[in-house]
């Protein structure tokens, strides 16, 4: 198959999970900080919401792994990784300094350069802009992706197939064990630690070089969602960290592929329309923004977390309102300026230790949450 096929439904798909991980962060930060789920008539709503933004970001790492793959050419890899996701972080990292007051030297340095997550204290990985924790983790996956890519793309689709299962394995294997574990050493090991998360971004490149070989089999991008709101109910039911992302990891795997395979089909879906391409274009600077909104709207007052549902369904449009305007001024304004500037003349010493093999991936479908 084409690696330099467009994957439109992938840009699309993109905003959904951005949507759902705003959907969390309204529910724990406005409605419900203990994200209980009423019964039984909003139970499948809120099922999709109350771990959605773990499910968003798994999507994202598995999302990473496979577009970065599909379009595997020479090029200066970390360089355009780093012009591509750093310019609006940094930018994001010095508002939320303004928003939150300020930083330790030690919270201020591990977030601008990107190593926060390893450090095993919420006072560090959650500081400043918290969501900033996934992009700590990419970069990671960004150093690793070049000796990856080289050892995946040599095995056939039995030794793909072989990786696949043991990535899935891993995930619930330590997402079980976790369950014994206290909450704040789950959270870290389970949920934020990066060489942790690695599984999920090594599955989306497993994933597709099977596709790409034509060897993939799997349900269509219709039959994937169904299982993944039938895993995001179950979901409920499981112990923390098992109820993050371990049980909806399969079928948002299933997602990403089917959807990958209906574009390379021709098949034009509701993520292939112009305006959720864009939206989807501008997600990784709403992932960015949409948090430190909140975190503005409640130190100016204006987020009473006992107001009616009139009140509060007001007040979460205005905040999902001015995150978008605030995404586009930050794609607008940051991103792609810095991407025309940066990548002008891409710097060799950037660059001189990326593989030869590694990937160029197209800049709607490379951004991340």
């Amino acid at each position: 198959m084409n690696r330099d096929s467009r994957l439109p439904a992938l840009t699309g798909l993109r905003w959904a999970a951005a949507l759902v991980v705003f959907g969390q962060h309204t529910l724990e930060l406005f409605y419900d900080s203990d994200l209980v789920a009423p019964r039984p008539v909003r139970a499948v709503l809120w099922a999709l919401l109350v771990n959605g933004g773990a499910m968003g970001v798994s999507f994202f790492f598995v999302l990473s792994g496979f577009v970065l793959t599909w379009s595997a050419k020479p090029g200066p890899f970390y360089w355009r990784r780093f012009t591509k996701i750093y310019p609006a972080t940094l930018v994001t990292t010095l508002l939320a300094l303004v928003v939150v007051g300020g930083a330790s030297p030690l919270q201020l340095a591990t977030h601008l350069t990107l190593t926060q997550t390893w450090f095993p204290h919420a006072s560090v990985f959650r500081a400043l802009n918290p969501v900033s924790w996934s992009l700590s983790c990419e970069a990671f996956f960004y150093l690793c992706f070049p000796l990856l890519y080289r050892l995946l793309r040599r095995l056939g689709p039995r030794g793909l197939w072989t990786v696949t299962a043991l990535q899935v394995a891993a995930v619930l294997g330590i997402g079980a064990a976790l369950t014994y574990a206290g909450r704040p050493f789950a959270l870290w090991l389970g949920y934020v630690f990066p060489p942790v998360r690695m599984a999920e971004f090594t599955l989306g490149i497993a994933v597709a070089l099977l596709v790409r070989s034509g060897a993939w089999r799997g349900p269509d991008l219709r039959w994937s969602f169904v299982l993944v709101g039938a895993a995001a109910v179950l979901a409920l039911k499981a112990p923390y960290p098992l109820n993050q992302h371990a049980l909806t990891l399969v079928p948002v795997t299933l997602v990403v592929a089917a959807a990958a395979r209906a574009d390379l089909a021709g098949v034009r879906t509701v993520w292939t329309r112009p305006s959720l391409r864009y939206l989807g274009e501008v997600s990784f600077a709403f992932y960015l923004v949409h948090y430190l909104t909140y975190l503005t709207y409640d130190r100016l007052g204006l987020l009473p977390h006992r107001a009616g549902p009139l009140v509060a369904a007001l007040i979460t449009v205005s905040v999902f309102a001015s995150s978008l305007l605030g995404a586009m001024a930050v794609h607008h304004g940051v991103e792609l300026p810095a991407l025309r500037l940066l990548r002008r003349r891409p710097p060799t010493a950037a660059v001189a230790g990326a593989d030869p093999a590694t990937v160029e991936a197209p800049l709607p479908a490379a951004a991340r949450p």
